[in-house]
């Protein structure tokens, strides 16, 4: 894992040189409040004017699309337009990093999920870090589901088990990005069962899917929206979803529980803040965001996205923020052993 961050490094320095670069110039940087703006983040009049999410990964993927389809139905609580900013490069860290340095007055948040507080473990050079942000909400707690090439021959959680056991180290498992949560899951599922796979990366749970499809790799664990289209077209095995209770959308996928193995993983998705945001601003933001997740119109359009929907905000969130961050520190600091 040591090299690999060499080699991550060396290419995220690049990356987020030219991705900073390019937002400066690009009409999609958050503008930053000055002059008579500069405390409109503060007082009981918040908000006056358009907040922005900053999402750090591109349009149409599983980030983007949750945060908008939440963020359209909190602007009527907010009374304010919110406008999503999609920051890429450097495997979500060049937006972060423009997060954590903006004005903490509560127009500027970004989409955040279960890795980013460890990401100084995994990138050199990255400032930020657990205190750099303010949690606001958890929306969703996304699943992935386990899918087999059809030539593999695996068709459950016993005979993949089995495969691999038999073959250490030889089984091949396409992942939709390097230290993700679709990372995370292989190692924890490793260590669970006593396993081992030949890790492939690819740039997105999507294109990791079409591996398997096209039979080059034998498993990937996409995520529910990345997996529908080619279980719906018959191209890949569905082996077990790995949420605690079976999805409403694709209700005939097993959990892992249901085979035996006592095991789950899902990834959260939320919104954080800069650390200073006032906490009255936070809990404005949190009251719009709530009101919208309540809204049973989100709810549905969130399902058929293939979003599992999840909620906390507050002290719940705020703990559950720093117990995952020390949960996953743990995890990467046993692999950089």
């Amino acid at each position: 894992m040591k090299t690999m961050k060499r080699l991550l490094t060396m290419v995220l320095a690049g990356v987020m040189v030219l991705s900073m670069a390019a937002c400066g110039s690009s009409s999609s940087q958050p503008s930053q409040p000055s002059g008579e703006n500069a405390s409109a983040g503060s007082g009981s009049d918040f908000p006056k004017k358009i907040v922005q999410i900053i999402v750090p990964f591109g349009a149409g993927g599983g980030a983007d699309i949750s945060v908008r389809t939440l963020a359209k139905y909190a602007e009527e609580s907010l009374g304010q337009k919110i406008v999503i900013q999609n920051i890429t490069g450097g495997s979500g860290t060049v937006g972060l990093t423009q997060l954590a340095g903006s004005a903490p007055d509560g127009y500027t948040l970004g989409y955040f999920a279960c890795t980013n507080s460890n990401d100084s473990l995994l990138f050199d050079g990255i400032q930020y870090g657990v205190d750099s942000f303010v949690p606001v909400v958890e929306y969703s707690a996304d699943p992935h589901i386990i899918v087999a090439s059809k030539k593999s021959g695996i068709t459950d959680m016993a005979s993949l088990v089995e495969a691999a056991k038999a073959n250490p180290g030889e089984l091949t498992l396409a992942l939709g990005g390097a230290w993700t949560s679709h990372d995370f899951l292989r190692i924890s599922l490793e260590e669970k069962e006593g396993i081992q796979f030949k890790r492939m990366v690819y740039q997105g749970g999507a294109e990791a899917i079409t591996s398997v499809a096209s039979g080059d790799v034998d498993l990937a664990v996409p995520f529910v929206s990345e997996a529908i289209p080619q279980i719906e077209a018959g191209n890949v095995v569905p082996i077990a979803i790995t949420s605690a209770e079976r999805f409403d959308v694709v209700s005939d996928i097993p959990t892992i529980k249901e085979q035996g193995v006592d095991y789950e993983h899902t990834m959260w998705r939320g919104l954080v803040a800069p650390t200073g945001t006032p906490q009255e601003i936070v809990d404005k933001l949190a009251d719009a965001f709530e009101a919208a997740w309540n809204n049973p119109e989100y709810q549905a359009e969130a399902k058929e996205a293939g979003t599992m929907t999840e909620f906390k905000r507050g002290e719940e969130f705020e703990q559950f923020y720093l117990e995952n961050h020390e949960t996953y520190k743990a995890m990467i600091e046993s692999g950089l052993e």
